[in-house]
């Protein structure tokens, strides 16, 4: 398997040797990823995003990411869900595997699948992930952030962004199984596109909502 290598950001005289044995570099390799993403069952995906969401701000391009956004590639005809930006690496993680548990929680409702795969169904799943960026090149852009605040973007600010793609595509109960549908096990639900989404907006918000409780002031 060939693998991408990618620059630790915070070490600019980085020797080929000192980003091979890098910690995202090295942990990519042990998990047999190419590129920083895979396709994978979700409780894998949580752990990969607990291990390496935070440290992925460090290997951005062309620097080091000063912000953070998550986007879920939604099903049918809904547009992308994304997140407000994110300014620690640390809250981008925690806002990352607490919409993914979110996800996973609703996934395993399925009834459908309960009664064909038994109750782990929803760790079979297949859903996919890729940890990338985006650079703002405009000057002066105005976003909202995820304490619900408006703040302006100056231009050459990188943000580290983690996109969740493959969801389960949706079939009506009464269809699953049917051999129109191919990868039963992996990638069909009767979870609807609707609910997969606020079920992923919801986990997003519940840990913005926790961390501005944690963070807020109390009085004696």
């Amino acid at each position: 398997m060939g693998y991408t290598l990618y620059r630790d950001r915070t070490k600019p005289s980085e020797t080929d040797q000192e980003m091979w044995d890098s910690p995202l570099n090295t942990y990519l390799r042990e998990h047999q990823m190419g590129r920083a993403g895979t396709i994978c069952t979700l409780p894998d995906m949580i752990r990969h995003v607990e291990a390496i969401g935070a440290l992925w701000w460090q290997y951005t391009s062309p620097t080091r990411a000063t912000l953070g956004a998550i986007r879920f590639i939604n099903g049918g005809i809904l547009a992308p869900s994304l997140t407000p930006l994110i300014d620690t690496s640390e809250l981008f993680t925690t806002v990352a595997v607490e919409g993914l548990r979110s996800w996973h929680t609703l996934l395993a409702t399925d009834a459908s699948r309960r009664a064909a795969y038994g109750d782990d169904h929803a760790d079979l799943l297949l859903p996919g992930f890729t940890f990338g960026e985006y650079l703002f090149e405009q000057e002066g852009t105005d976003c909202v952030f995820i304490d619900g605040t408006l703040r302006t973007v100056p231009a050459g600010t990188v943000v580290a962004m983690l996109t969740i793609d493959r969801i389960p595509t949706y079939s009506p109960p009464q269809h699953f199984g049917l051999p129109s549908y191919s990868d039963t096990r992996t990638r069909i639900s009767t979870t609807d596109y609707f609910d997969q989404a606020d079920a992923i907006q919801q986990g997003w918000k519940k840990a913005a909502d926790d961390t501005a409780h944690q963070q807020r002031p109390t009085t004696g």
